[in-house]
């Protein structure tokens, strides 16, 4: 049977921004900091921050544990989620909203955690759903989530009448309840949904769609380098991508990353041989519904949904390989071909409105309008938010010293050397933007519209005649440049297996292994090399670190060591905060 999950409008609820308070509430400024961390995709700060506000609440606040529950899931520890979600209901006392929230919560856990019909935890995520209504017996989204809870355990005749007391409830989704019509006309759509629509090109130029994935099993894996159980659950797949070779079978994954270095040096390093595709447009993790990663879905040959799981655990590896051996022994059925098939063309081309499709769950147009309210809760909370940090590109030279708040960098300017302008750095890099924004449509037109083609910035950039703009170097130079990234601190051995290829492959020799050091207790790492052209010799060193959002890369080049040292002498004077900007 498929592995559907409940709506991302239970997720939805717990990301809304904590209710007004007192700007000098203590408790109030840690969620609102984690808000602002999990809005930038800075997990880990955000469960620090959540945690410091169910400490300085001395665990009474409901908010933070629901806050805590959220990141959790989102990296795929839905234990701990569970746990937290329960210390949220002793904390909420007689609350009655805020209780069923949690229940909601819950249940949506425990329905993502649920494989087989007669999986326990669908009568626990059910339970929990039915105590809700205990609590409010008119509130539709329980009713919904509830018969299809049923739905999913082959109890059509106890799950069908929920569905309908959604229809009638006058605070239904029209979009919804159409979908939950199509359901009670067929409830076996509840337990068996296609893959919505979907078409992307990989890291390898391999188009991919439901269309050329017809007639294989295919694992995809929806994932991010951000992400820890992500990053542990690799073997598992270059495992499994072994294991199937040569039969009808194909793995796929779809990050979820925003720098594409990143990605591009994660999966060469990890030798993650199968197409890849990074989802700057959030396209295709919207029309999956991902709200936790890792995901794996596993489709069988007519683009049917048989299994899905968020999370690692110990059990991972058995049940992909258990999914995956019975869709491929299952047989294609034409009938589900035929409508497979048929849904597909007859599917909008966005990915918003592939929500709307008649095979997705009806609880998907229910996370849409919750989303929606959401969003008009957040943006009422954006007026109390801080205000939008300055640009990156806005560093101020100031006599020896130069300062670029948005990095929350400061350091004295090298001996010797002339910054070049803001101006300059600036038209640098619309070029570049402009340049890569085209190539990169070339392959990929549906990325039009993203926001999300983030391009490195040069921030700074000097040399010893103050000639040049960072684009094209003199020598002695330095420049540093900036990429939004959610990396939290640099790593010293991804760093070293990055300078190691972009050795071989630019003819640098690395002169020593490279090392990490500490300036004023912030993290750097840094390679240097050489290189012989004709007669000529020239270094180089290449420095990492992140500052805020940004991954910071800092080049400095000499005619000789000595003098590579001296510039390189101006980063014993770099400072930058650690704290968000």
């Amino acid at each position: 049977m498929s592995r559907a999950t409940l709506p991302a409008f239970f997720m939805v609820l717990f990301c809304l921004p904590v209710a007004a308070q007192e700007s000098s509430d203590p408790v109030a400024q840690a969620l609102s900091q984690g808000d602002l961390y999990q809005s930038k995709h800075k997990y880990a700060l955000a469960l620090d921050a959540y945690h410091k506000a169910d400490k300085l609440s001395h665990h009474t606040s409901a908010a933070a544990y629901l806050k805590i529950a959220t990141i959790e899931k989102k990296a795929g520890d839905f234990s701990s989620a569970l746990d937290d979600a329960k210390k949220a209901i002793k904390a909420t006392g007689e609350n009655k909203v805020v209780n069923i929230q949690v229940l909601q919560f819950r249940a949506s856990l425990l329905a993502q955690m649920a494989g087989k019909p007669t999986d326990k935890k669908l009568r626990e995520a059910e339970e929990e759903l039915r105590q809700a209504l205990t609590l409010d017996s008119a509130n539709a989204l329980t009713h919904l989530d509830l018969g299809m809870i049923l739905l999913r355990q082959e109890r059509d005749a106890e799950g069908l009448p929920e569905l309908n007391t959604y229809i009638a409830s006058p605070d239904a989704n029209p979009a919804t309840a159409a979908e939950a019509r199509l359901v009670i006309a067929n409830p076996i759509r509840a337990r068996t949904p296609f893959a919505p629509r979907f078409s992307f090109t990989t890291h390898d130029n391999q188009a991919v769609s439901n269309a050329s994935l017809r007639g294989k099993v295919v694992l995809m894996d929806f994932w991010g380098t951000w992400c820890p159980p992500c990053r542990e659950s690799v073997p598992i797949l270059r495992d499994l991508s072994k294991k199937y070779s040569g039969k009808a079978f194909q793995l796929v994954g779809v990050s979820s990353d925003d720098d594409e270095e990143v990605w591009k040096t994660f999966i060469q390093a990890q030798h993650m041989d199968w197409p890849d595709y990074i989802d700057l447009s959030d396209e295709v993790l919207q029309a999956f519904k991902i709200e936790s990663f890792p995901t794996f879905i596993v489709l069988d040959k007519d683009g049917v949904i048989r299994f899905r799981q968020s999370g690692v655990g110990d059990t991972t590896a058995g049940e992909l390989s258990d999914a995956i051996n019975k869709a491929l022994k299952r047989e294609s059925d034409p009938k589900l071909a035929a409508a497979a098939a048929s849904e597909v063309s007859a599917a909008p081309t966005s990915s918003a409105s592939a929500e709307s499709n008649a095979t997705a769950s009806p609880v998907s147009s229910a996370s849409s309008a919750a989303g929606a309210r959401a969003s008009n809760e957040n943006s009422k909370a954006d007026s109390d938010a801080p205000e939008t940090p300055p640009s990156i590109e806005a560093g101020v030279v100031s006599g020896n010293n130069y300062k670029n708040a948005a990095l929350g960098m400061t350091f004295q300017l090298p001996q010797g050397l002339i910054p070049a302008s803001a101006e300059a750095l600036h038209a640098v890099n619309d070029r570049r933007e402009a340049a890569a924004k085209a190539a990169i449509l070339q392959q990929h037109p549906e990325l039009a519209d993203s926001p999300n083609i983030a391009m490195p910035k040069t921030v700074f950039y000097a040399s010893r005649k103050g000639q040049w703009d960072g684009q094209h170097m003199d020598i002695p130079s330095i420049r540093i440049n900036a990429v939004r990234s959610r990396l939290d601190s640099v790593n010293l051995d991804n760093f070293q297996e990055m300078v190691e290829k972009m050795a071989a492959a630019s003819g640098l020799k690395l002169t020593g292994p490279p090392v990490e050091f500490r300036v004023k207790k912030h993290p750097f790492v840094r390679a240097d090399f050489d290189r012989s052209v004709g007669s000529m010799h020239m270094y180089q060193s290449m420095v990492q670190t992140v500052a805020g959002d940004y991954l910071v890369t800092i080049e400095i080049y000499g005619y000789s060591p000595d003098e590579l040292q001296k510039v390189a002498a101006s980063l014993q004077t770099m400072a930058i905060s650690d704290d968000e900007n």
